[in-house]
Protein backbone atom coordinates (compact mmCIF):
# COMPACT_ATOMS: atom_id res chain seq x y z
CA UNK A 1 0.00 0.00 0.00
CA UNK A 2 2.70 2.66 0.72
CA UNK A 3 4.77 1.15 -2.61
CA UNK A 4 1.45 2.46 -4.36
CA UNK A 5 0.87 5.52 -2.45
CA UNK A 6 5.01 6.49 -3.09
CA UNK A 7 4.18 5.39 -6.89
CA UNK A 8 0.89 7.66 -6.95
CA UNK A 9 2.76 10.33 -5.70
CA UNK A 10 5.95 10.48 -8.00
CA UNK A 11 3.21 10.45 -10.84
CA UNK A 12 1.43 13.57 -9.77
CA UNK A 13 4.83 15.06 -9.50
CA UNK A 14 6.14 13.87 -12.56
CA UNK A 15 3.09 15.36 -14.22
CA UNK A 16 3.59 18.06 -12.63
CA UNK A 17 6.54 19.26 -13.87
CA UNK A 18 5.18 18.37 -17.31
CA UNK A 19 3.11 21.09 -16.81
CA UNK A 20 5.18 23.48 -15.50
CA UNK A 21 7.23 22.95 -18.43
CA UNK A 22 5.26 22.60 -21.42
CA UNK A 23 2.36 25.00 -20.35
CA UNK A 24 4.88 28.37 -18.65
CA UNK A 25 2.51 30.73 -19.83
CA UNK A 26 -0.83 30.25 -21.59
CA UNK A 27 -2.02 33.83 -21.05
CA UNK A 28 -1.41 37.26 -22.54
CA UNK A 29 -2.59 39.31 -19.94
CA UNK A 30 -2.69 36.74 -17.01
CA UNK A 31 -0.24 35.15 -14.76
CA UNK A 32 0.18 31.61 -14.05
CA UNK A 33 1.88 30.18 -11.06
CA UNK A 34 4.12 27.80 -12.29
CA UNK A 35 8.11 28.49 -13.32
CA UNK A 36 10.74 27.43 -15.75
CA UNK A 37 12.82 24.95 -14.77
CA UNK A 38 16.07 25.57 -13.03
CA UNK A 39 18.72 26.87 -15.46
CA UNK A 40 16.37 26.81 -18.82
CA UNK A 41 16.33 29.66 -20.29
CA UNK A 42 13.54 31.36 -22.33
CA UNK A 43 13.39 34.30 -24.80
CA UNK A 44 9.85 36.22 -25.25
CA UNK A 45 8.67 38.86 -27.38
CA UNK A 46 5.68 40.79 -26.72
CA UNK A 47 4.16 43.48 -28.99
CA UNK A 48 0.99 45.03 -27.37
CA UNK A 49 -1.27 47.53 -29.76
CA UNK A 50 -3.58 49.60 -27.76
CA UNK A 51 -6.07 51.98 -29.73
CA UNK A 52 -9.05 54.90 -30.05
CA UNK A 53 -9.21 57.35 -28.02
CA UNK A 54 -11.35 60.64 -27.65
CA UNK A 55 -9.16 62.01 -30.39
CA UNK A 56 -6.67 59.74 -32.59
CA UNK A 57 -4.85 57.67 -30.65
CA UNK A 58 -2.66 54.71 -31.55
CA UNK A 59 0.12 52.82 -29.48
CA UNK A 60 2.38 50.11 -29.69
CA UNK A 61 4.63 48.35 -26.79
CA UNK A 62 7.11 46.04 -27.28
CA UNK A 63 9.18 44.26 -25.61
CA UNK A 64 11.85 41.38 -25.46
CA UNK A 65 12.84 39.39 -22.11
CA UNK A 66 14.86 37.28 -21.28
CA UNK A 67 14.01 34.68 -18.75
CA UNK A 68 15.67 32.16 -16.77
CA UNK A 69 14.97 29.73 -14.19
CA UNK A 70 16.82 29.94 -10.79
CA UNK A 71 15.62 26.68 -9.16
CA UNK A 72 12.32 24.86 -8.36
CA UNK A 73 10.33 27.74 -7.44
CA UNK A 74 12.02 30.69 -8.52
CA UNK A 75 12.54 32.76 -12.16
CA UNK A 76 13.86 35.84 -13.04
CA UNK A 77 13.56 37.97 -16.13
CA UNK A 78 15.14 41.02 -17.81
CA UNK A 79 12.89 43.35 -19.94
CA UNK A 80 14.04 46.07 -22.34
CA UNK A 81 10.40 47.98 -23.29
CA UNK A 82 10.03 50.08 -26.52
CA UNK A 83 7.16 52.35 -26.58
CA UNK A 84 5.96 54.50 -29.60
CA UNK A 85 3.05 56.74 -29.49
CA UNK A 86 0.24 58.63 -32.00
CA UNK A 87 -1.82 61.01 -30.08
CA UNK A 88 -4.24 63.56 -32.31
CA UNK A 89 -3.89 67.16 -30.90
CA UNK A 90 -5.16 70.55 -32.30
CA UNK A 91 -2.22 70.96 -34.39
CA UNK A 92 -2.09 67.41 -35.97
CA UNK A 93 -0.41 63.77 -34.57
CA UNK A 94 2.42 64.12 -32.14
CA UNK A 95 4.46 61.24 -31.87
CA UNK A 96 6.72 59.94 -28.66
CA UNK A 97 8.46 57.33 -27.94
CA UNK A 98 10.44 55.89 -24.86
CA UNK A 99 12.74 52.91 -23.78
CA UNK A 100 13.25 51.49 -20.76
CA UNK A 101 14.34 48.73 -18.84
CA UNK A 102 12.43 45.73 -16.34
CA UNK A 103 13.77 43.15 -13.78
CA UNK A 104 10.74 40.46 -12.64
CA UNK A 105 11.29 37.89 -9.80
CA UNK A 106 8.15 35.18 -9.68
CA UNK A 107 8.24 32.76 -6.61
CA UNK A 108 6.03 29.51 -6.61
CA UNK A 109 4.40 29.17 -3.25
CA UNK A 110 2.04 26.16 -4.15
CA UNK A 111 1.14 23.80 -7.53
CA UNK A 112 -1.79 24.11 -9.64
CA UNK A 113 -1.79 20.19 -9.98
CA UNK A 114 -0.15 18.98 -7.43
CA UNK A 115 -1.94 20.89 -4.75
CA UNK A 116 -5.43 22.21 -4.65
CA UNK A 117 -4.49 25.29 -6.13
CA UNK A 118 -0.99 27.04 -7.47
CA UNK A 119 0.21 30.41 -5.83
CA UNK A 120 2.52 32.61 -6.08
CA UNK A 121 4.15 36.08 -5.47
CA UNK A 122 5.54 38.34 -7.99
CA UNK A 123 7.80 41.30 -8.33
CA UNK A 124 8.85 43.47 -10.71
CA UNK A 125 10.92 47.38 -11.32
CA UNK A 126 10.75 49.02 -13.99
CA UNK A 127 12.40 52.58 -15.34
CA UNK A 128 12.66 54.26 -18.54
CA UNK A 129 14.21 57.86 -17.83
CA UNK A 130 11.11 59.74 -16.26
CA UNK A 131 9.33 57.11 -14.30
CA UNK A 132 9.96 54.32 -11.94
CA UNK A 133 7.46 52.05 -11.44
CA UNK A 134 7.11 49.03 -9.16
CA UNK A 135 4.69 46.54 -8.94
CA UNK A 136 3.76 43.31 -6.72
CA UNK A 137 1.56 40.85 -8.14
CA UNK A 138 -0.87 38.03 -6.28
CA UNK A 139 -0.87 34.80 -8.89
CA UNK A 140 -3.59 32.13 -7.86
CA UNK A 141 -4.32 29.36 -10.58
CA UNK A 142 -5.54 25.62 -11.11
CA UNK A 143 -5.37 22.96 -14.02
CA UNK A 144 -8.78 20.52 -14.33
CA UNK A 145 -8.21 18.31 -16.47
CA UNK A 146 -7.52 20.18 -20.29
CA UNK A 147 -8.79 23.78 -18.32
CA UNK A 148 -6.95 26.23 -16.94
CA UNK A 149 -7.90 28.83 -14.81
CA UNK A 150 -6.46 32.13 -13.59
CA UNK A 151 -6.39 34.88 -11.15
CA UNK A 152 -3.93 38.31 -10.54
CA UNK A 153 -4.28 40.45 -8.18
CA UNK A 154 -1.84 43.25 -8.80
CA UNK A 155 -0.81 46.80 -7.52
CA UNK A 156 1.64 49.64 -8.63
CA UNK A 157 3.50 52.37 -7.37
CA UNK A 158 4.47 54.91 -9.67
CA UNK A 159 6.95 58.05 -9.71
CA UNK A 160 6.65 59.78 -12.38
CA UNK A 161 9.52 63.36 -13.02
CA UNK A 162 8.72 66.02 -14.47
CA UNK A 163 9.91 70.15 -14.84
CA UNK A 164 8.02 73.11 -13.99
CA UNK A 165 9.59 76.88 -13.28
CA UNK A 166 13.08 74.92 -13.77
CA UNK A 167 12.42 72.87 -11.05
CA UNK A 168 12.13 69.17 -10.78
CA UNK A 169 8.79 67.87 -9.85
CA UNK A 170 7.16 64.35 -9.19
CA UNK A 171 3.63 63.08 -9.14
CA UNK A 172 3.01 59.33 -7.47
CA UNK A 173 0.04 56.86 -9.07
CA UNK A 174 -0.76 53.71 -7.04
CA UNK A 175 -3.17 51.92 -9.88
CA UNK A 176 -4.13 48.82 -9.00
CA UNK A 177 -5.33 45.60 -11.44
CA UNK A 178 -7.28 42.41 -11.27
CA UNK A 179 -7.20 39.91 -14.24
CA UNK A 180 -9.51 36.65 -14.94
CA UNK A 181 -8.41 33.95 -17.12
CA UNK A 182 -9.77 30.51 -18.55
CA UNK A 183 -8.23 28.29 -21.31
CA UNK A 184 -9.66 25.22 -22.53
CA UNK A 185 -7.13 22.63 -24.67
CA UNK A 186 -8.07 21.32 -27.81
CA UNK A 187 -5.45 19.39 -27.29
CA UNK A 188 -1.57 19.75 -26.35
CA UNK A 189 -0.72 22.07 -28.93
CA UNK A 190 -3.67 24.62 -28.94
CA UNK A 191 -6.11 25.69 -26.45
CA UNK A 192 -8.90 28.67 -27.08
CA UNK A 193 -9.96 30.88 -23.67
CA UNK A 194 -11.30 33.96 -22.41
CA UNK A 195 -9.49 36.97 -20.44
CA UNK A 196 -10.80 39.14 -18.37
CA UNK A 197 -9.00 42.70 -17.11
CA UNK A 198 -10.17 45.53 -14.77
CA UNK A 199 -7.61 48.68 -14.24
CA UNK A 200 -8.18 50.82 -11.69
CA UNK A 201 -6.34 54.32 -11.94
CA UNK A 202 -5.23 56.31 -8.63
CA UNK A 203 -3.62 59.40 -8.77
CA UNK A 204 -2.08 61.79 -5.93
CA UNK A 205 -4.49 64.54 -4.82
CA UNK A 206 -7.22 63.11 -7.50
CA UNK A 207 -8.09 59.70 -5.58
CA UNK A 208 -9.55 56.93 -7.10
CA UNK A 209 -10.22 58.26 -11.04
CA UNK A 210 -11.87 55.10 -12.59
CA UNK A 211 -12.08 51.49 -12.96
CA UNK A 212 -12.34 50.14 -16.55
CA UNK A 213 -13.56 46.33 -17.40
CA UNK A 214 -11.87 45.22 -20.56
CA UNK A 215 -12.41 41.37 -21.71
CA UNK A 216 -11.74 39.36 -24.80
CA UNK A 217 -10.66 36.27 -26.44
CA UNK A 218 -7.44 34.02 -25.82
CA UNK A 219 -5.63 31.71 -28.43
CA UNK A 220 -2.60 29.73 -27.00
CA UNK A 221 -0.28 27.53 -29.67
CA UNK A 222 2.47 25.63 -28.22
CA UNK A 223 4.59 22.93 -27.77
CA UNK A 224 7.79 21.98 -24.88
CA UNK A 225 10.38 24.41 -26.31
CA UNK A 226 7.77 27.33 -27.87
CA UNK A 227 4.34 29.09 -27.42
CA UNK A 228 2.13 31.62 -29.49
CA UNK A 229 -0.80 33.69 -27.13
CA UNK A 230 -2.07 35.86 -28.56
CA UNK A 231 -5.37 38.06 -26.93
CA UNK A 232 -7.97 41.01 -28.10
CA UNK A 233 -9.71 42.84 -25.91
CA UNK A 234 -12.24 45.54 -26.37
CA UNK A 235 -13.15 48.00 -23.24
CA UNK A 236 -16.25 47.07 -22.18
CA UNK A 237 -17.63 49.58 -19.62
CA UNK A 238 -16.13 51.78 -16.97
CA UNK A 239 -17.07 51.00 -13.70
CA UNK A 240 -16.56 54.37 -11.95
CA UNK A 241 -17.61 57.42 -13.80
CA UNK A 242 -17.03 60.89 -12.64
CA UNK A 243 -20.15 62.78 -11.55
CA UNK A 244 -23.20 63.46 -14.13
CA UNK A 245 -20.99 61.23 -16.95
CA UNK A 246 -22.96 59.19 -19.07
CA UNK A 247 -20.13 58.21 -21.12
CA UNK A 248 -20.28 53.92 -21.04
CA UNK A 249 -16.30 54.15 -21.78
CA UNK A 250 -13.43 55.59 -20.34
CA UNK A 251 -11.02 56.55 -23.42
CA UNK A 252 -9.27 59.95 -21.38
CA UNK A 253 -6.44 57.57 -20.51
CA UNK A 254 -7.60 54.39 -21.69
CA UNK A 255 -8.32 52.73 -25.22
CA UNK A 256 -11.12 51.42 -27.15
CA UNK A 257 -9.15 48.15 -27.94
CA UNK A 258 -5.85 46.08 -26.94
CA UNK A 259 -4.79 43.54 -28.54
CA UNK A 260 -1.13 41.35 -27.61
CA UNK A 261 0.92 38.77 -29.17
CA UNK A 262 3.37 36.96 -27.33
CA UNK A 263 6.12 34.55 -29.33
CA UNK A 264 8.24 32.50 -26.88
CA UNK A 265 11.50 30.10 -27.27
CA UNK A 266 13.14 28.00 -24.95
CA UNK A 267 17.09 27.60 -25.50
Amino acid sequence: MKTKKTLLVSLVLILSQQFSTAQDRVFTQTYQSNVIPSGVKEFEYWSTLRSGRKNYYNALDQRVEFEVGLGQKIQTAFYLNVNTESAGTLDGIEQSSSIGFSNEWKFKLTDPVANKFGTALYAEIGFNGREIELEGKFILDKKVGNNILAFNGSAEYEIKYDVADGKTITETETPFELNFAYLHLINSHFGIGLEARNHNEVAEGAGWENSVWYAGPSFHFGSESWLINLNIQPQLFNARKESGSTETLELSAHEKVEARLIVSFDF
